[in-house]
């Protein structure tokens, strides 16, 4: 476990040159009387990504090298998480390998939570490759794959059911395990819009976390099955939010790598009255999507009442959902329609789990956001505002305890 330290002094790295963020514990100025940062997945970093992936490529956990797997004439998909860290030079090793195989057609499926940025990093890394956005609620774009527990159809992105090999690019999120989450951010990240909705409810009602399927495993962790992958490449982040460690093998061997993390038999750091999640890495963490996995990470690290403040760059406006994060009913459901392409898909509200999130969060503990949007878009959410190192500083005056949980958005689930 990190040391204790209380030191108040030096100078705050707020932003990185990406639009990121990265978040010095012992610059930043905090003044609780106790002072601590927890750990991180992994405090490895990768000096060459492309040669790590290579590596993990050619030499799985419990799987043979990706090249015995694949066989003259396969589709292969990669279904890439955007939030993996230093995704561009990930999934560039992946395509050198690739390319010593006799795959056909390769084609880069990506959650749509990736920003434009993210997006053109990806592409560039893709050259020839065929780039596809998930759309969960455009119809053509996706395949049913099969019916879940309670008859209703779930649709995958087409190209992964076509495939003939599937390969997710994941950043490493111990929560999944944990949760019973589906470890390879296929579902639901990459189904159909009233599937996504469906499964929302489930989590938040609890059931999804229960056996649900007459296999006894819950329904995400059916569906990497239905699909028939094989085979995960799997990217642990460090404090910084950089890529730590990047392994490659079967669902059940990374899990055993995960495992150790879950296990905290020491106490110490303890629980926090202040808990300061950070959003370290580069601008694809700085999304509302992550602003609501580090507010549930979070609540692990904060004793009751705690207050629980979210550190990042973010600068997208709040929509849907979100705008009535602060109210008793829900926000107007968005009514577009996309034509006969939608059929009977319901059009999605991304923000709408989101606010979910937050709002379960902020219901147990005051909740603030550091963000670059101006105080007048934030405060009507509901949400405390701080705009500076300043004002952290001061804050952390009226706490005993201030505990700093780094590259929060790892920390919790997808």
């Amino acid at each position: 476990m990190p040391d204790n330290q209380t030191e108040p002094s030096g100078a705050f790295e707020a932003a990185s040159a990406d639009g990121g963020v990265h978040f010095a514990t012992k610059k930043t100025g905090l003044n609780s009387a106790e002072i601590w940062e927890y750990d991180a997945a992994t405090n490895r970093t990768s000096r060459d990504v492309v040669a790590d992936t290579l590596r993990a490529l050619t030499a799985p956990d419990d799987f043979p090298p990706i090249e015995a797997a694949i066989v003259a004439g396969d589709r292969v998909a990669l279904a890439v998480d955007p939030n993996v860290p230093d995704v561009d030079a990930v999934i560039e090793g992946v395509l050198r390998m690739l390319r010593s195989t006799p795959a056909e057609h390769i084609e880069i499926v990506v959650w749509d939570e990736a920003t434009d940025q993210t997006l053109q990093r990806i592409r560039a890394a893709a050259g020839e490759h065929t780039v596809i956005p998930h759309q969960s609620d455009i119809r053509e774009s996706l395949c049913y794959l099969a019916a879940d527990v309670d008859a209703e159809p779930i649709y995958l992105n087409r190209a992964l059911v076509d495939a003939d090999f599937v390969l997710p690019i994941v950043a490493i999120r111990p929560f999944n395990l944990s949760q019973r989450r589906d470890l390879t951010g296929v579902f639901p990240s990459l189904s159909d819009s009233a599937t996504r909705t469906r499964f929302a409810d489930k989590i938040s009602s609890g059931v999804a976390s229960s056996p649900a399927m007459k296999s006894g495993n819950t329904i995400a962790e059916e569906v990497p099955w239905l699909l028939g992958v094989q085979l995960i490449l799997g990217v642990t982040a460090n404090s910084d939010g950089a890529a730590g460690e990047i392994h490659a093998g079967t669902l059940e061997a990374l899990a055993k790598r995960i495992t150790p993390t879950l296990r905290r038999p020491d106490p110490v750091p303890p629980a926090a009255e202040l808990v300061v999640a950070a959003l370290d890495g580069d601008a694809q963490q700085q999304t509302w999507e992550n602003v609501a996995r580090a507010a549930d990470a979070a609540l692990a690290y904060a004793l009751p009442e705690a207050t629980i403040v979210i550190w990042s760059s973010l600068d997208q406006p709040p929509e849907g959902a979100l705008l009535a994060l602060d109210h008793d009913d829900k926000a107007p459901t968005d009514t577009t329609q996309h034509g006969d392409d939608s059929e009977t898909l319901p059009p999605r509200d991304r923000f709408s789990e989101l606010a979910r999130t937050l709002k379960r969060v902020a219901e147990k503990h005051r909740l603030m956001l550091r963000s670059n949007l101006p105080r007048e878009v934030v405060e009507p959410l509901g949400l405390g505002v701080i705009e500076s190192p300043h004002e952290l500083a001061n804050l952390s005056r009226h706490f005993q305890s201030c505990g700093v949980l780094r590259a929060a958005s790892f920390a919790g689930g997808h």
